[in-house]
């Protein structure tokens, strides 16, 4: 059998000795501080204090907790739907073009070789019907598992450029985009990626860098026009047209 004293309390006003039952003191009336008796009442049961701590923290949570869990569970259900339908909605791009092709490589390889001084300037629509035809006889190479390749676009806006593919899983289309701002300087072009979407979900640049995995067999298939822009004077974009400048002896 464990005995135990409790603690008298002391009146702060008159320094009188008080029973622990009491709350205010027996000699001038003042009210008592009794946190000592229950850090005391505390102190002399640590194991239903130890049992009471464990069963709050493997108990069921309360309402407030699971209201909290219930609420974010239906808002990242909400966000990650929303996604999907931004996703699967076809992006504003480009119509197919009924513009005759020209020969974009053969006047790039000309100003590269110094036999065009004259800037070169197409059109939206020209470079379009270009990458048509010259993306037809590369259609196998651009096809992967589940994914056929259907088109790529160009887009033209002041300072910048989109390009766009379009593919279609199980005959369902899916596009992806990336846009990029060409800056020259040092007798170089540098592209600076500025974002990009899937679908029409808007992706952020920082991870649009990483996605352009998406588009590295398209840029594999250009890459002799890629080249020859690289040896170009300037790239200026404008919307609706670009101009590129030869480079200079």
């Amino acid at each position: 059998m464990t005995t135990t004293t409790m603690t008298k309390l002391v009146c702060a006003e008159c320094r009188h000795e008080n029973e622990a039952e009491r709350i205010y003191c027996h000699n001038c009336g003042e009210r008592l501080d009794r946190s000592v008796v229950a850090k005391q009442k505390k102190a002399e049961n640590p194991q239903e204090e130890a049992r009471r701590r464990l069963q709050k923290m493997l108990g069921p949570p309360n309402q407030v907790r699971r209201n909290f869990f219930a609420m974010s569970k239906l808002a990242l259900a909400a966000a990650a739907a929303a996604a999907l339908v931004e996703i699967a909605q076809p992006p504003d791009l480009p119509a197919p073009t009924k513009t005759a092709p020209t020969q974009v490589d053969l006047d790039l390889e000309s100003a590269a070789s110094y036999q065009k001084a004259g800037p070169l300037e197409y059109s939206q629509d020209q470079i379009n019907a270009y990458l048509a035809y010259r993306l037809t006889s590369k259609k196998k190479a651009l096809n992967k598992p589940l994914l056929d390749f259907v088109r790529a676009t160009a887009s033209f806006r002041e300072g910048a450029c989109t390009i766009a593919m379009e593919r279609s899983l199980l005959g369902y289309s899916v596009f992806s985009q990336t846009s990029y701002r060409i800056d020259t300087g040092g007798g170089k072009i540098s592209a600076t990626n500025v974002g990009g979407r899937i679908g029409r979900l808007p992706v952020h640049p920082v991870i649009m860098r990483f996605g352009d995995i998406i588009f590295a067999d398209l840029w594999s298939a250009l890459d002799r026009e890629r080249k020859l822009i690289g040896k170009m004077a300037a790239v200026n974009f404008h919307d609706g047209s670009v101009t590129i400048t030869p480079p200079t002896r």
